[in-house]
């Protein structure tokens, strides 16, 4: 497993480029990797999941999603409450210390989304995450990383037009919003993100961002986690599931935000989270 090879046709191109990406290995956040995330805004991990936990995640991805229309894009909160398999993924030793490293110690997984991209999907346009009502480069330029993404790679998406992710490096940097409605076709420096099951995409909510097309005759599917700083809303789950947080982890409970509230809202601070150091 891995990230395919560098060389890759852009499917709006019509010719092959290429592109210099900003590949992490699985673990601690290196200062070369920080400086790569500072410019791009976004990472690659090869190998972050091995091949059996790619085929728990992907059996359970699938087993959320039957219930639902097979035909339709769409995107299901908070699934570790219900499938194991997907918990360890909110502190995966592949990618927990880099958030750490990039948030510090006082984050919370603000939400998570398994979601699925049908046959036939024809993609997205460009846009960040975030809120829709105050839009987070609101707060000052650049954008301040206020959410960190880390989307698993369940299905091959090691060519273009399998559903991939494509993103603007270095557009959370940028003073100006993109003009609403650009497509993945009019943006030169726009980067279709291959990788095969097991890779992990990092990338900050200023990215901008869709997912692509996809031309193949399977489901594509990627388990989404997402952190922020405490104080952010979560936005997958009105509440944390009680049996959930009475069986899981000290560390994925406190994750979860799942701790005593001093009287004067985050005044006095909150328990430091129970990391292993």
């Amino acid at each position: 497993m891995g990230v395919s090879s560098p060389t890759m046709e852009k499917p709006f191109s019509g010719g092959v480029v290429n592109p210099v990406l900003p590949i992490a290995q699985p673990g601690p956040l290196t200062e070369l990797e920080r400086y790569l995330f500072d410019v791009s805004g976004f990472l690659i991990i090869p190998d972050a999941l091995s091949a059996a936990e790619v085929e728990g995640c992907l059996a359970a991805a699938r087993r959320i999603h039957a219930p639902h229309p097979p035909e339709q894009w769409r995107q299901l909160g908070a699934a570790y409450e219900h499938e194991a398999a997907l918990e360890p993924l909110i502190d995966h030793p592949s990618i927990f210390p880099k958030v750490r490293a990039l948030l510090g110690d006082y984050f919370i997984l603000q939400s998570s989304w398994c979601t699925v991209s049908p046959p036939g999907f024809p993609g997205q346009r460009f846009h960040q995450d975030g809120s829709g009502v105050y839009e987070f480069r609101r707060l000052g330029p650049p954008t301040p990383l206020v959410q960190l993404r880390c989307g698993f790679f369940l299905t091959d998406q090691s060519e273009p037009d399998m559903g991939n992710m494509a993103l603007i490096p270095g557009s959370q940097n940028g003073r100006l919003p993109l003009p609403a409605g650009t497509p993945l076709e009019a943006v030169p420096t726009a980067e279709v993100i291959c990788g095969r099951p097991g890779t992990v995409l990092m990338f900050h909510q200023g990215v901008y961002h869709c997912g692509t097309r996809n031309d193949r005759d399977f489901h594509r599917y990627i388990q989404h986690m997402v952190y922020a700083p405490p104080w952010l809303v979560p936005s997958d789950r009105r509440r944390n599931d009680p049996e959930f947080v009475a069986r899981t982890t000290p560390l994925r409970r406190a994750l979860l935000g799942e701790w005593n509230r001093p009287e004067e809202p985050f005044g006095m601070g909150y328990p430091r989270p129970p990391f292993e150091d």
